[in-house]
């Protein structure tokens, strides 16, 4: 793969929903997008410092702009890239700025609107943004409005993930539970617990059918959506459990660890 030239350490990592785009963003505030194709760069995005984190493809249709969703860290916001004026060579545009409400308890340094981590649903209707607080805002992605918040967490939400029909939306939380919403009443309709530590990462089977979670206690838990109860616990790891993702026909699961591994699973 072509070097990109980053700086500092990788913080997430997407592909568009096409599969034609990857994007990374990085600790040196930068957010790179290249071609799937040959690996080539194909846009470049320098954010404030602090201000990029999380990121997520936001679905736009058949012929629709490519858009990409940043985490903003400190600033309490999240911001909507326009990939495609990049790509097409017109003049750079500048981010739409998600802003997260204001803070309705006591901030603390380790208890804060630091926005870290966005998820936009397969519809292309809503971006969901977790912050180091626990709060979750929705907002509508077509004019960029709040559109309300989602309660239960009071601790960092680290990683969110919209079922493929875009209905629910589930969270990962230093609190150790995994919080299923639907989304559409912005109610709290189940709280996925097991975890013996913070839950750090979640991920959904494209079919709908399962999630899966990564946590510090090193392991990964495997849930039933329709009975919502926990089917499985996977302990390869032997360190924290930062990232876990599907392959995008469902067959296969793969982890990132702290213990400096990257796990891939048969799924069946």
């Amino acid at each position: 793969m072509t070097s990109l030239g980053l700086e500092l350490g990788v913080v997430s990592l997407a592909i568009d929903g096409s599969g034609q785009y990857g994007a990374a963003s990085s600790l040196d505030s930068t957010v790179n997008v290249w071609s799937q194709a040959d690996y080539s760069a194909a846009a470049r995005f320098k954010l404030p410092p602090a201000e990029c984190w999380a990121i997520s493809w936001l679905p736009s249709g058949e012929g629709g702009r490519l858009n990409l969703v940043v985490a903003g860290g400190s600033s309490n916001t999240a911001s909507v890239l326009d990939v495609s004026a990049q790509l097409a060579g017109e003049e750079a545009r500048a981010p739409t700025v998600l802003q997260l409400p204001q803070p309705t308890r006591p901030q603390t340094p380790g208890n804060s609107l630091f926005v870290l981590s966005v998820a936009c649903s397969p519809d292309g209707r809503r971006i969901a943004a977790g912050t180091m607080d626990g709060t979750i805002a929705l907002f509508d992605a077509a004019s960029g409005k709040l559109a309300g918040t989602l309660p239960g967490h009071h601790k960092a939400v680290r990683s969110l993930a919209f079922t493929p029909d875009s209905r629910h939306l589930l969270t990962a939380c230093d609190d150790m539970v995994c919080h299923m919403y639907d989304v559409e009443q912005a109610a709290l309709v189940e709280a996925l617990s097991g975890h013996e530590s913070w839950v750090l990462s979640v991920a959904i089977h494209p079919d709908g059918s399962a999630a899966v979670t990564g946590s510090s206690d090193a392991k990964l838990r495997l849930w039933d959506l329709q009975t919502r109860t926990s089917v499985q616990t996977v302990a390869e790891h032997s360190d924290q459990v930062w990232s876990v993702a599907f392959r995008s026909d469902g067959s296969k699961l793969a982890s990132a660890s702290d213990d400096h591994s990257v796990c891939v699973f048969d799924f069946q």
